[in-house]
């Protein structure tokens, strides 16, 4: 996977970094979206720069999936969350390259 990131970023100039967050609020919701500015996913890459639930710091970034779902979205997934799920918080990072 790193020799894959260093091919895509190598030589490449950022058009655009976005960052953000997404909540996904405590219970069985497990779904939420963010618009973001409008990007050439080609040519784009997502960062998941971590999770905070409503417990504190320190949630479980594997249990929140982040897709760059089409230009302007970027969806937040977490895995298995039933009624007593706490409210999640994830931060993403998206870099478009020229």
């Amino acid at each position: 996977m790193a020799g894959i990131f260093r091919s895509i970023v190598k030589a490449r100039i950022i058009k655009s970094l976005q960052r953000g967050t997404i909540t996904i609020a405590a219970g069985a919701n497990n779904t939420q979206t963010a618009t973001i500015t409008s990007v050439d996913t080609a040519k784009s890459l997502l960062w998941h720069l971590g999770v905070e639930t409503s417990g504190g710091a320190g949630g479980d970034p594997s249990a929140v999936r982040l897709t760059l779902t089409n230009a302007t979205t970027i969806t937040a997934t977490r895995a298995g969350a039933d009624t007593n799920t706490p409210a999640s918080v994830v931060a993403y990072q998206v870099a478009e390259y020229y």
